[in-house]
C-alpha cells in the first residue's frame, strides 16, 4: 500500500487524468465505503488530484477497519489504472 501516517490518520493522494475519472473512482470509493459502514474524507483539487484520509472518528485513531478500507481502495484504484 502507498498509504501514510499523518495526524493520526492513514492518508493518500491520488491523481488522474480527468475529472471525471476521479469522479468514477470517487463512486466506486464511496459505494465500499458504505458497504462497510465506514467513510473516508475527501479532498479534491485542482480537478483532479483527490486526497483521502482513514481513521475511526470514535476512537480517534487508526483501527482495523481502517486499514483494510485502505486495502480495498488501494485494490480499487490498482483495477482502474
Amino acid at each position: 500500500m502507498s498509504w501514510k501516517i499523518e495526524n493520526n490518520r492513514l492518508c493518500r493522494d491520488f491523481d488522474f487524468k480527468t475529472q471525471t475519472d476521479l469522479a468514477n473512482f470517487l463512486v466506486l470509493v464511496a459505494k465500499k465505503a458504505d458497504a462497510v459502514n465506514h467513510h473516508p474524507d475527501a479532498t479534491i483539487s485542482k480537478c483532479s488530484h483527490l486526497r483521502l484520509d482513514l481513521f475511526t472518528h470514535t476512537a480517534n485513531k487508526i483501527m482495523d477497519l481502517d486499514r483494510e478500507l485502505a486495502q480495498s481502495i488501494s485494490d480499487i484504484y490498482n483495477d482502474l489504472v
